[in-house]
């Protein structure tokens, strides 16, 4: 044998279920974290965590009911708070391919609701074949508006997204409140809500709109699942399609790995930054339309304090950026929090327990990427040139997306 260098040998692929097994250690393991430390915390404060626990699970999917509920009804409830996580996670997720951390899916959300809103009152009488597409494409458009402000500000001033999107959080929830307390929605008579959009403004339901029809025990009318699951699902199909498929996605994905590789691979920066926004905000528009459309019917207060759009940021984070992990993510929150009322209802232990393993979850998750953010910080670690860290979702936070498109280039 000649003394040459050994040529390197290619490393083993790991099998299918080996890759699946890893890519689903991290999100497990950190609902398990959750639940563990939300289990102590129950604990400490002299309740049962196997009741709590209990009352989540029969109230997030109808398993082990004790005080007689209904299980459909339960799962059917489940599904309703989970349609708006799938349109919003993808709203997030879409941009944290992209290096972009748009913290602002829940203002974009209530810019939905309100063009939404507005169309399916003041055209009310319009058929349903046109009212209903004119109320979900103008609930997507607003929702495009409203993040495209930021991403435009991103593009050509290099102003952060973080901070711009927060902003305009709050901003869309004043706007809101204007609207409908002494504002152009608020019908006469009526506080702190909008008039309700016209019957053919409204997503059909997947049981009979009527009482007289039993459906697994109870009345069809009590099943409040709408067709919005369509959507949702159809959107999460739309958001993989686009990011695997299309030289678009190509572009975000690798402005997510580099600017400067991204610009020298012939990717205009500036101009799939401005898309990447415009797309995430229609889909996070279109959440908020679908609310309108399928469930509430209305504007009211409760948007104000409305946390769709943060639990957004958990979900895409949990689902680790991919459409079926986001959608898996999102009913795992949306049992959360239908569970919560009849853990409180059976267990008596407050539902604010599933806010805090909402944060613990978000806690371990963001614990995972710690160590490639510290690494991005100069004199506490550096990436090794020879092994490239593997791309996560939470790319934003440790690329070189984070700084204006002008330094990136520098």
């Amino acid at each position: 044998m000649g003394t040459g260098a050994v040529a390197a040998r290619p490393r083993p692929r790991l099998p299918v279920i080996g890759r699946l097994t890893r890519g689903l250690a991290m999100p497990v393991g950190s609902v398990l974290f959750a639940f563990v430390l939300g289990a102590i915390i129950v604990a400490l404060t002299g309740a049962s965590p196997l009741a709590a626990y209990q009352g989540l699970l029969c109230g997030g999917i109808g398993v082990g009911c004790t005080e007689g509920e209904n299980s459909a009804l339960q799962i059917s409830n489940s599904i309703v708070y989970m349609i708006p996580l799938v349109m919003t996670g993808v709203a997030v997720a879409l941009p944290f391919r992209a290096g972009l951390f748009n913290i602002g899916a829940e203002g974009q959300l209530l810019a939905g609701t309100m063009a939404a809103t507005a169309i399916g009152v003041h055209f009310a009488s319009w058929p349903a074949v046109v009212l209903l597409p004119a109320v979900l494409i103008g609930g997507a458009i607003a929702g495009a508006f409203w993040a495209g402000i930021a991403g435009v500000l991103k593009a050509t001033t290099g102003a952060h997204e973080v901070v711009t999107t927060i902003m305009l959080n709050y901003t869309a929830q004043w706007l809101l409140r204007f609207l409908i307390i002494g504002g152009p929605l608020q019908p006469p008579g009526v506080f702190s809500a909008s008039a309700p959009v016209g019957p053919n403004a409204r997503l059909p339901t997947f049981f009979p709109n009527d009482s007289s029809v039993i459906v697994f025990g109870l009345p069809a009318t009590v099943y409040r699942v709408h067709s919005g699951l369509i959507i949702a699902l159809v959107a999460a199909a739309v958001f993989a399609v686009l990011l695997w498929r299309t030289s678009l996605g190509y572009e975000i994905r690798a402005l997510g790995q580099s600017q400067k590789a991204a610009r020298y691979a012939g990717v205009s920066v500036r101009r799939t930054i401005i898309v990447t926004m415009l797309i995430a905000g229609a889909f996070a528009g279109l959440a908020g339309a679908v609310q309108i459309a399928g469930v509430d019917h209305q504007m009211t207060d409760k948007y104000f304090s409305d946390t769709t759009g943060f639990d957004a940021i958990a979900v895409a984070l949990l689902g680790l950026g991919s459409a079926v992990g986001i959608v898996l993510a999102s009913l795992l929150f949306g049992a959360l929090h239908s569970g919560g009322a009849v853990m409180q209802s059976d267990a008596g232990i407050s539902s604010n327990l599933v806010l805090v393993l909402q944060a613990l979850i978000l806690f371990s998750i963001a614990a995972n990427f710690l160590g490639a953010i510290l690494r991005q910080i100069p004199g506490i670690g550096r990436t090794r040139p020879s092994a490239p860290a593997p791309t996560a979702p939470a790319a934003a936070l440790v690329t070189e997306a984070a700084a204006p498109p002008e330094e990136a280039s520098s």
